[in-house]
């Protein structure tokens, strides 16, 4: 008789196991719906960091794998604002369509070109009005081709390490003119600044790692 309680206690455990189990997959599933419902990735190596990470630990491939291939990268390592025209000349037609998140990073090779490549004056921000008023041209580009997506706007991360740490103040300025942008026209902006945080978080000190990729994967996923 004991074997019998013992074997109704093991069948109530599974029972509840299999329930379980049954009740994440749905919820899982339900938060991606793969037959409709694409990601596309514009910009630069944020989003497209291949190069930095090892075989299928890139944003991409992730992304990729958790929208059961519902993910389209047209993002370029080391792109400019200019650049991604020819990404969105890219983007499918029959995209066009509220199930389509579109994800923009871009600016940051901007801004690097401009302080850290050329060597101009980090106090003189002016600059930034220019490469925004071109930020802002990108995006009506995408509304005008695209009207029917929505479109998440990814702010800039703050490397920490000697090399980047002066360029922290630029990045917070472009950052809050990228706020107030997208306040005032009702876009969606995922502050990956506060996700990427940690040193762990970046390869070359300013390129997301293996870390970051999962860090960055994981908020879009539970965001959108």
């Amino acid at each position: 008789m004991k074997y019998f309680y013992l074997y109704v206690f093991f069948l109530f455990c599974l029972i509840i196991i299999v329930s379980y189990w049954n009740t994440y997959i749905k919820s899982y599933q339900e938060s991606f719906n793969t037959e409709k419902q694409t990601f596309v990735l514009l910009g630069d190596s944020i989003l497209k960091n291949d190069a930095y990470v090892s075989d299928g630990k890139s944003v991409e491939n992730l992304l990729i794998e958790r929208t059961n291939n519902r993910t389209i990268c047209l993002a370029i390592d080391h792109s400019k604002i200019i650049d991604v025209y020819s990404q969105i000349n890219k983007i499918p037609e029959d995209l066009n369509s509220n199930y389509t998140t579109v994800f923009l990073s871009v600016g940051g090779n901007n801004i690097l070109s401009h302080y850290f490549e050329q060597g101009n004056d980090t106090t003189d921000t002016t600059i930034l009005d220019i490469m925004f008023a071109a930020y802002k041209k990108l995006v009506k580009n995408i509304q005008t081709k695209f009207p029917n997506v929505k479109l998440v706007l990814l702010d800039i991360y703050y490397p920490n390490n000697i090399t980047y740490n002066q360029f922290h103040s630029i990045i917070q300025e472009w950052n809050q003119m990228l706020y107030k942008y997208a306040l005032n026209n009702d876009f969606s902006v995922l502050k990956i600044s506060n996700i990427l945080t940690q040193p762990d978080d970046f390869s070359f000190g300013i390129e997301p790692s293996a870390i970051g990729s999962q860090h960055l994967v994981d908020a879009i996923m539970a965001t959108y």
